[in-house]
Formats: structure tokens, sequence, C-alpha cells
């Protein structure tokens, strides 16, 4: 009897706990893995947990009802059904992690880029949709796969190409190259760039974006330093941002790493007067006193920090006063009526 009630209890335990215990879908990858994907040297890599951002209410109501008000999604596919439909992809459960690099510099006109997703896809009915749809330009053969360049209006030199049955990689044609060895024999990624990969380490990556830049332009650095607003960037070496969306509240950190503590006060004073200054018009528009107080901004002696945590509620207030006034902006002046004739009595 007690051995038949442990075995009973044992069940039990296991039935409560199954539906915690998500199981990963075939393929499936985070983003801390799609990075073994990225081939080494970028000054930039950033990351998303898609699945938890098409979760977000701005993005369901993205695709479920203002479709039709995107005008090139309206002309391909007349509703998101139709997408999922003809492409067999669900964006919000087929899509599991993107993860995004730059290359090069940051004061080129189009520095390089790549970016890796991660999903579950038919190559054969995806690419039928592509062709059907004049996506692609071009096609070439490389590294036993298909580089396909994609047509483009501001004339980016751009390719795509299915690294294997779980990971399509998009981006500049070097990158894509390289990605596709990567996928295929190996080879260095950005885990072997060290400049950038100490501030990525110290990122949580399971947040639902993240961000590291690994080098600040000279530009940003060179600002100078007198002026009515003084700021000395000079030291600036790296910026990092994590965001992350837990029970309806977004929050999240963004960080300019710079071993200047006179000069990362001097900013933070600043950005901080320009808050009170901002607060000061709370009293009218009581969700910018919301936000400002959902803001808070530090130094330290090797960094500036901004930390941040927004209600889903007051973004979708912010979100609706934004469409508000960007419609009464668009909206065409209305005349002005015509000064009446005089009266006569001829």
């Amino acid at each position: 009897m007690k051995k038949k009630m442990l075995v009973l209890s044992l069940v039990l335990i296991v039935m409560l706990l199954a539906p915690a215990c998500k199981k990963k879908a075939a393929g499936q990858m985070n983003s801390e893995a799609l990075l073994a994907m990225v081939p080494e040297g970028p000054v930039m890599v950033m990351a998303f947990d898609f699945q938890r951002l098409a979760a977000l209410n701005f993005f369901d109501k993205a695709l479920k009802d203002d479709w039709q008000k995107n005008a090139k999604a309206a002309k391909d596919f007349k509703d998101y059904q139709d997408f999922v439909q003809k492409t067999g992809i669900d964006l919000q459960k087929d899509v599991y992690a993107i993860v995004a690099a730059v290359y090069g510099s940051f004061e080129m006109e189009n520095p390089d880029a790549l970016g890796i997703v991660n999903l579950k896809y038919d190559e054969g009915k995806l690419l039928a949709i592509f062709k059907e749809k004049n996506v692609f330009t071009a096609e070439e053969p490389y590294g036993g796969r298909v580089l396909y360049t994609l047509k483009s209006d501001d004339a980016k030199d751009m390719r795509l190409a299915f690294l294997n049955k779980a990971n399509i990689a998009i981006g500049s044609p070097a990158q894509v190259k390289q990605a596709i060895d990567m996928a295929a024999k190996g080879g260095k990624s950005v885990k072997q760039t060290a400049a950038l990969m100490k501030y990525v380490d110290q990122l949580d990556k399971k947040s639902m974006f993240w961000l590291v830049v690994g080098s600040i332009p000279a530009k940003v650095k060179e600002a100078p330093a007198g002026g009515m607003m003084p700021v000395d960037l000079s030291k600036a070496e790296a910026f990092t941002a994590v965001a992350d969306f837990k029970n309806k509240v977004l929050s999240g950190e963004l960080r300019l790493i710079s071993n200047n503590e006179a000069g990362n006060k001097q900013v933070a004073d600043m950005l901080n007067g320009l808050k009170s200054l901002g607060a000061m018009g709370a009293a009218k528009e009581p969700e910018l006193g919301e936000l400002l107080n959902g803001i808070q901004l530090s130094s330290a002696a090797d960094h500036i920090k901004l930390t941040f945590s927004l209600s889903e509620e007051l973004m979708n207030k912010l979100g609706a006063k934004a469409k508000d006034k960007a419609q009464s902006m668009a909206a065409p002046a209305q005349p002005e009526p015509l000064p009446a004739e005089p009266l006569s009595f001829e």
C-alpha cells in the first residue's frame, strides 16, 4: 500500500511539474548559442529572444489588427493568417531567436552586417514564396549552399542563405559566406573576439534583448567639451544595453563604459538636470511624470548608467498619445471660412 501511494505521489508531482518544463523544439537555440555561428571581428552584436518579444501586446496587435495599415505587408499578403499559410511560418511560434552583428566601422557609410535567424521553417515552401514575390535578383552556389541576392530599394548589396534546417543568414556577402563556412566546417566566431566578449560576458543573455557596442565612434568621443552643456566622452570605450519584460513591466539598463570619474559625473548631472526640467511639465502630462519617475541616472568611476522600469499600461498610454499626435499632425489643415458677403439692400 505504501509503495502504491509513493508511486501515485511521484506521478502527481511529474504531472504538476510537466507544464513548467517546456521542451525545446528541434533545432531551437538561444541567443548565446547562436553567437557560435557569428563570424569573429564585429564592432557590435545584439540579440533578441524573439518568442518573448512576439508575445508582447504591441507585437500581437501589429500582426493581427494593424496588418492592413502596412502598405507593403498588405500588398504581399491579405492578412497575417494568409502570411502564415503561404510561408509556413508563424512569427509568434516558429521564430526563436535572432542575433545580429555589425562589422567595420560606424564611420563607414554602409558598414557590413550579418543576422542569424533561428526558426522552424520549410526551405522549399519559403523559397517558393520568396521567388513568387520576386525577393531575389540573382543566385550563386557557394560552399554547398546557395547565396541569394536580395532586391534592395537603397542599393545595399545583401545576401540570404539557408544555413541548415533551423538557421537562416542574412547580410553582407562576405559575412554570409563566412557564416556558411562556419556552419559547414567551423571556424573562429565572435566568441574569439575578446575586445567585444569581455562586455558580452557581463550581460544577462537570457534577457529579451541585449546589445554591446565594443568601439565608440571617434565623432562621439571627440565631441567638444565646451558650450552650454559640456560633456567629456573622450575616454568612452563601449556601450551596453539590456531589456526584459516580466510581470507586465519593461525594465532594463543602458551603460556607457568610460574610465573617467569626473567626466561621468558631469554627464550624469547634466542628464538629471534635463530630467528635472522635463518633470516640470508633469502636471499637464501625468504620463510624462510617470515615465520620468521610472528612469534613474547615475555614474561611477568607470561608467554612466541609466536604468528604467515602465509598466505595460504606461507604454500603452504613451503609444496611444503618440499615435493621436501623429494623426493630428498628418491631418490636412482645414481651410479658413470665407468672410461673409456684406448685406446689400439695393
